[in-house]
Parts: C-alpha cells; structure tokens; sequence
C-alpha cells in the first residue's frame, strides 16, 4: 500500500511536471509518510498541503476486524526540509500528529501562509522555534497545541504575533461547551 501511494504521488506529479501543474490542493494524510516527497515541492500553485494525520479516537466496531491498528497509516515525518519555500502560494500547512523536531527557517519565505498546524508534535520544542514563528506575521492562525511549549513561550508568541489567533491549549479551541 505504501508503494502504491508513493507511485500514484510520483506518477501525478511526474505527468504534471511538464506543464505548469494548477494543482492547488494535495492531502497526503495518513499515507505512512517518514518524509515529504521531493515530486511535492514542484508543485508551485499549491495553497493547500495536509501532512498531518486524521483517525478516529473511537472506532466502529466493524474496525477492529482490520489488520491494521488506527495508528498504523499515520505519517511520522520528522522534518520539513528547506525546500518547502518553494511553495510560495502556500495557505494552509499542516502537520498535526507527526514527529517533528524543527521548523526549518525557509519557512518564513512562505508570505502568503496564513494558517500553520503543527500540533501533537510532542518533540518539537517551540521554544527553540521561536524566533522563527515570530517573523511569520501573516499567520492568522497557528496550532501549537501538544507540543514542547511553556507558557513563557506562549506569551511571547501572543506579544510576537497580535493578529493570530494562537491556539496551544484546549480551552483556546473554539468549541462550544456542553452544560
């Protein structure tokens, strides 16, 4: 399956490389990703990537006659590498549920980024990505929940970006209590 995946990727990007591809919109969520694709970063016109991992807390009954365990098609990328400025009509970046450890600084090149998700990246430490997440002030919103963050560093990040809508506790999501 992970083949597979890997091919239908290479042969979509590699057909549409020739041309200018117009593809605007690549979800490669739960494909079992360690790494991103080099075929991805060609595709210039994106403004949508989806990385990160979606799976259900409580599955139906019908799935657990699956081989497979819910966390067995999760993406564990550990990196974004620098290459990703290429990307620069790049919206929305997502990476939720994956193995970062880094930001890599290229990411600021990405002036049209307006919302970044890197939560439940329990080894990236935002502290240590401050300086970087600083000088992103397009971003409207920023995910930054269950990661290395303290809450020096969420003050700083508030000061650092008064226009995003910062996001790195439970209580900052916008849900609607129960009483």
């Amino acid at each position: 399956m992970r083949a597979l995946t890997a091919l239908i990727i290479v042969l979509t990007v590699g057909c549409s490389s020739r041309h200018k591809s117009s593809t605007t919109r690549l979800n490669l969520s739960n494909q079992k990703l360690t790494v991103i694709p080099d075929s991805v970063f060609s595709l210039e016109q994106l403004t949508y990537l989806e990385l990160g991992n979606n799976f259900t807390l409580y599955p139906p009954l019908s799935a657990f006659e699956k081989q497979d365990g819910p966390g067995d098609s999760m993406n564990k990328i550990t990196a974004i590498p620098k290459t990703i400025e290429r990307l620069k009509n790049l919206r929305v970046l997502g990476f939720c549920f994956n193995d970062l450890r880094s930001l890599p600084k290229e990411i600021i090149r990405l002036q049209r980024l307006d919302t970044l998700d890197v939560s439940f990246n329990r080894h990236l430490n935002i502290a240590g990505e401050l300086e970087t997440l600083k000088k992103m002030q397009q971003l409207k919103y920023l995910n930054v929940m269950v990661t290395t963050i303290d809450q020096t560093s969420i003050d700083e990040l508030k000061k650092a970006l008064p226009k995003t809508k910062i996001y790195a506790k439970l209580e900052d999501l916008p849900i609607n209590t129960i009483h």
